[in-house]
C-alpha cells in the first residue's frame, strides 16, 4: 500500500508519517480511539487521548520537525471524515487552540465512496486558503493503509504546501492478519513509553 502511494503521489505524500503507538484490534487503545468520536463520547477517554497527543508533542515535536526538514511549523491540519460526519472534527474540538498554530480547513470530495482505502489525488481540497510554502502538521486518530493521510497531504501540497508531517494516534494492527503476526510477536513484551518515539527507534 505504501509503494502505491509513493508510485502515485510520488514528492508530495507526506515527509514523514509517525505513529504514536499501534492500535492493536480489540485492545484498549484501539477502542479508545474508536470510542472517543462516538455519538455519545467518554469524557475520561477523550481527555486519555487528548493527554497522550499533548504530551507526544511536547516530547517529540522536535524528533518529527528533523526528520521531515521543517525549521518553524506554520499550520496545523487534521484527516476529515470521509463519511458524511457533521460540524467539527472530534479531534480538531479536543485539541481546539491548543497547538498554537492556525487550522487549515480541507473540503472532502462527496463523490468519492468512504469504503476506498486507495491513494486518491481528488479526494480532498484546500478550499481558498494560502498555505503556499506551509510547514504544516497533519494529525490523524487511526492509521490503517494510510490512503486519507496521504491523500490529505497531497491535496495540501497541491495547494502549495512545502512540508507536511503527521502524527498519528494508532497504527491499526490485526492480530488476525498474517502479516502482522511476527511484528506483534516481537513487541507483545515492551510496554509502551512515552519517551521513545517512532524517530528514535530508527
Amino acid at each position: 500500500m505504501c509503494d502505491q502511494h509513493l508510485r502515485f503521489g510520488q514528492s508530495w505524500v507526506a515527509d514523514i508519517v509517525v505513529p504514536i503507538s499501534y492500535a492493536v484490534k480489540r485492545t484498549q487503545h484501539a477502542y479508545g480511539l474508536a470510542a472517543y468520536k462516538a455519538a455519545v463520547p467518554s469524557p475520561e477517554i477523550q481527555t486519555n487521548l487528548l493527554n497522550l497527543l499533548l504530551y507526544f508533542m511536547v516530547d517529540h515535536m522536535g524528533c518529527v520537525a528533523e526528520a521531515a526538514r521543517v525549521t518553524q511549523w506554520s499550520h496545523v491540519a487534521v484527516v476529515p471524515s470521509t463519511k458524511g460526519r457533521s460540524g467539527e472534527h472530534p479531534l480538531r474540538a479536543l485539541l481546539g487552540d491548543r497547538v498554537g498554530l492556525p487550522w487549515v480547513d480541507l473540503t472532502v470530495n462527496p463523490g468519492i465512496s468512504p469504503d476506498v482505502r486507495q491513494f486518491r489525488k481528488d479526494w480532498f481540497k484546500v478550499p481558498g486558503e494560502d498555505v503556499k510554502g506551509a510547514h504544516v502538521l497533519l494529525l490523524d486518530d487511526t492509521w490503517t493503509t494510510g490512503s486519507r493521510v496521504q491523500s490529505v497531504s497531497y491535496a495540501l501540497k497541491a495547494a502549495g504546501a512545502a512540508r507536511v508531517a503527521a502524527i498519528v494516534l494508532g497504527r491499526h494492527a490485526n492480530p488476525e492478519w498474517d502479516g502482522w503476526k511476527p511484528i506483534l510477536a516481537e513487541i507483545k513484551d515492551r510496554p509502551f513509553r512515552l519517551d521513545d518515539c517512532l524517530i528514535h527507534e530508527r
